[in-house]
């Protein structure tokens, strides 16, 4: 976990040295082993440094290539580093892989280079030579990247707290209508309206004060797989692969045990390549389900474990560390695993992803006849949405359209989920695919990897996730549909592949949430009446569970940072 910010566009260098140096203090969380600035004619890139691999100077950044005309800040990791440089002229200055990644994009440029990364980044890279600005977010949007543009000039950040001194702060009608449907912000909206998310997988260029955004990565253009394997052994096969990158480090690396099917799997690879990992589980008060599954497959595979309770008293944190509205309850545990951890590791392996990876979600059962049900429902006006993609969307809303207009009563500004475009599947894709598609291009890089890296940056540590390695994710989507998921049974494959290697009480146990229990917390502590001062009251009166809690939440956040319409 880094954090890069930097300015472009604006020819003062010493007033953008000094304000590149206030959002590099607003980021110090992320990293807390060191700082760096560069200034050029026209550019301020900054990087605050969590050092991982080459605990030495020589892996400062920002970092500039041999040969002078490529200046980089990275945040996040290249996994397979190795591989990379063994095909570039050395030698190197240092063993790390911002260096590698550097000098291959000096060798073969962005693209090219691009296609052979397998990593979790986002990074900043000036080009002296065409006096151009690169911005570039990994596929799944493990590493964050947001951006403020006005009258020619660009200003980034790995957080929105960073941009928070040049924003108004006022909040943006559709991301709001957006949060109230999804308890999230989708990019390319941010909260505020002056501000932006670079989308997962895409690219930004700015050149001579304008910006160019296009998509350098989608699953659908980029389907991987091995024909005539069999599945179990490819599934296992790739685990260990994806796996065995993600421990590289020159610093401890402990686990995420939560007990479920996803986290046990990463923990049977770490011990059959000879790791063993510290692993830490997390037990909610009022929600024990977890903690038992947790201690089986640490006990059947020799691992150590630590199990971290939370309870109400973590909430007030999520509005200082997490600069967005979220509603995801799974991020009070997410903070109090990271608290718990500070200071002793910097590198936490994680189960996230598994279930877009391999049909998790109970909504997948026999999904092709809800959605029937949905559409029809859609055209008498009973429920949101037109369209295959769309009433998958709004089928997951908290709020409907009516609601949510409602709320927002004169800040209304259309539905915004109408906006979010359908996942990149074949035309002929069926219900299945399009709601995976979907779950890994709105809800994978917008709550489930913005919530671990705010948790994790929060405390200066990193997470890393097997199941998010492209490649994985890629073959899984050329494989039908039953393969996956039939009928109540899901996780199909990864069930089957690690049957023998893992306790059959935790392959067989059903889907199991990690949010806390809110609907308790909040019943044991009454909060007020009308919870968000920002929304019309006659609308949230009587609300509860999840819905009461994303009001609680938006209002929460409102107050901290100060934001206004």
């Amino acid at each position: 976990m880094c954090a890069i910010a930097g300015i472009a566009g604006v020819t003062d260098p010493r007033r953008t040295q000094e304000t590149v140096r206030r959002m590099l203090a607003c980021l110090g969380h992320r990293g807390p082993d060191g700082e760096g600035v560069f200034s050029g004619e026209g550019i301020t890139l900054g990087h605050r440094r969590l050092a991982i691999l080459d605990l030495s100077e020589a892996g400062a950044q920002p970092m500039t290539s041999r040969d002078g005309r490529w200046t980089l800040a990275l945040n996040g990791e290249i996994f397979n580093y190795r591989e990379i440089a063994a095909g570039l002229d050395g030698p190197f200055r240092s063993a790390t892989d911002t260096e590698v990644l550097l000098e291959a994009i000096a060798a073969w440029g962005v693209e090219k280079t691009l296609d052979r990364l397998i990593g979790m980044f986002a990074f900043a890279l000036w080009d002296r030579r065409e006096r151009e600005l690169i911005l570039v977010r990994d596929r799944f949007g493990e590493k964050p990247l947001v951006y403020w543009e006005r009258a020619g000039a660009i200003a980034f950040a790995s957080e929105l707290k960073a941009l928070a001194p040049l924003s108004e702060r006022r909040m943006d009608p559709g991301a709001v209508d957006a949060y109230l449907g999804l308890g999230y912000v989708p990019a390319p909206w941010s909260i505020f309206r002056d501000c932006r998310k670079l989308a997962a997988g895409h690219v930004l260029r700015f050149r001579d004060g304008r910006i160019r955004v296009e998509r350098w990565w989608g699953a659908e253009q980029n389907r991987g797989g091995r024909s005539g394997t069999c599945p179990t052994a490819e599934v296992r096969r790739l685990l260990t692969d994806v796996v065995g990158l993600r421990l590289r480090a020159d610093v401890p690396v402990a686990l995420a045990l939560s007990g479920g099917v996803d986290s046990s799997v990463i923990a049977a690879e770490c011990v059959g390549l000879g790791a063993r990992p510290a692993a830490f589980s997390v037990s909610f008060d009022g929600d024990e389900t977890d903690a038992g599954f947790a201690r089986a497959v640490a006990a059947r595979l020799g691992l150590s474990l630590e199990t971290i309770r939370v309870s109400a008293d973590e909430i007030p944190d999520l509005f200082r560390h997490y600069d967005e509205p979220f509603a995801d309850s799974s991020a009070i545990a997410a903070m109090a695993l990271a608290r718990a951890l500070a200071g002793r590791f910097k590198v936490v392996l994680n189960g996230d992803g598994g279930d877009e990876a391999f049909g998790g979600y109970r909504h997948y059962e026999r999904i092709a006849a809800k959605q029937a049900v949905k559409r029809a429902a859609a055209r008498l006006g009973w429920c949101d949405g037109q369209g295959p993609a769309a009433v998958y969307v709004q089928s997951k809303a908290l709020f409907r359209v009516s609601e949510r207009s409602a709320l927002l009563n004169g800040n209304w500004s259309g539905n915004a989920l109408d906006q979010i475009a359908g996942p990149q599947v074949p035309r002929d894709a069926g219900a299945f695919e399009r709601a995976l598609g979907s779950d890994r291009e709105v809800y994978l890089p917008n709550d489930l990897a913005y919530k671990s890296d705010i948790a994790l940056g929060s405390a200066g540590m990193e997470g890393r996730a097997p199941f998010l390695d492209h490649r994985l994710l890629e073959w899984t989507g050329t494989l039908p549909s039953g393969a996956l998921v039939r009928g109540s049974q899901k996780k199909i494959l990864l069930r089957a592949a690690y049957r023998g290697v893992l306790p059959d009480a935790v392959l067989d146990r059903p889907k199991h949430g990690f949010g806390a229990p809110i609907e308790k917390w909040l019943q044991a502590k009454p909060m007020e009446k009308t919870p968000c001062p920002w929304l019309d009251p006659s609308g949230q009166t009587g609300e509860r569970g999840q819905r009461l809690w994303t009001l609680l939440a938006l209002a929460g956040w409102a107050r901290e940072w100060k934001a206004t319409w």
